[in-house]
């Protein structure tokens, strides 16, 4: 099997994957606060309002961030099929790696601005 069909199914996987808790997370998550899965920080784990509220913000981050990944993970394999462009392979799933984690990391700071926003420190909306 040709590599960059390997490499490409497995970039594909990562923001699939993303998008499909992206997608769960703004239904409100799970109904209960779960130490495993899930946005998990002090904030949002304060009570099940929390948690569901911030699941609920930071999957619209995720779906349109993944998206977005979905898609330049697409135009990166149309030019990479060409031929003409010199690039290795296995650069593109670390690349989508790497565009994963900046999302995950990044959902952070704006879902703890609006949870702030929302609720006092012990999770009492305001």
């Amino acid at each position: 099997m040709d590599s960059l069909l390997i490499f490409s199914i497995t970039s594909f996987a990562l923001p699939l994957f993303v998008l499909f808790f992206g997608i769960f997370a703004m239904k409100g998550g799970s109904k209960k606060i779960r130490w495993w899965a899930g946005y998990r920080t002090p904030m949002a784990c304060k009570n099940i309002e929390t948690w569901q509220f911030a699941h609920k913000f930071v999957g619209k981050i995720w779906v349109v961030f993944s998206l977005v990944l979905i898609i330049a993970t697409v135009v990166l394999v149309i030019l990479l099929s060409r031929e003409t462009y010199a690039f290795e392979n296995w650069l593109l799933p670390i690349l989508s790696a790497g565009g994963i984690a900046v999302i995950v990391l990044l959902s952070i700071i704006p879902t703890e601005i609006v949870l702030k926003k929302n609720f006092d420190k012990n999770g009492n909306r305001i």
